[in-house]
């Protein structure tokens, strides 16, 4: 099998749009999500506040291995980069704005019912490969110091 690595860049891309997530304690709980979504990645200092949160895919490292008489195995490694800015609002915590944000990203990249890699636990993005998860350390700056919040979350994809 050959990997069109670019359908599976662009596949997990559109997973972005997908995040969600609420905030406890709010007037009005609205659910929130990325406001700039893109593969193209920028520096937070080129992110205006009206911009976030945003969420940028890095796509870097695709490692290919392959032993005598065996398929080769592809892993692909990707980043999500993501600005937050909730810092900015004396009442609010970036850790907290993180950590929900984390919990958006993870639901959006958990097997869903109708993936042939449910039933295993596996996210094959619809077939397209044999399983995408977050793999790997994720950063986390919640903006004490000066307001601005990032998460770089690190994706891995395992092609057949």
């Amino acid at each position: 099998m050959v990997v069109d690595e670019e359908l599976v860049c662009y596949t997990i891309a559109l997973l972005m749009a997908d995040v969600k997530w609420t905030r406890s304690g709010e007037a009005t709980p609205d659910t929130h999500q990325f406001v700039t979504m893109s593969r193209r990645v920028k520096l937070f200092s080129d992110v205006s506040s009206a911009e976030q949160p945003a969420c940028f895919q890095a796509e870097h490292i695709t490692l290919e291995e392959q032993k005598t008489s065996m398929p080769y195995k592809s892993t692909m490694e990707l980043w999500w980069i993501i600005y937050q800015n909730v810092g900015t609002d004396p009442n609010a915590l970036g850790a907290v704005e993180n950590n929900l944000i984390l919990r958006g990203v993870r639901r959006a990249l958990a097997p869903k019912p109708d993936d042939p890699g449910f039933h295993d636990k596996r996210n094959t993005l619809g077939g397209l490969v044999h399983h995408c998860f977050i793999g790997g350390r994720i950063f986390k700056d919640p903006g004490d110091i000066d307001a601005q919040g990032m998460i770089a979350l690190p994706i891995k994809v395992l092609v057949p």
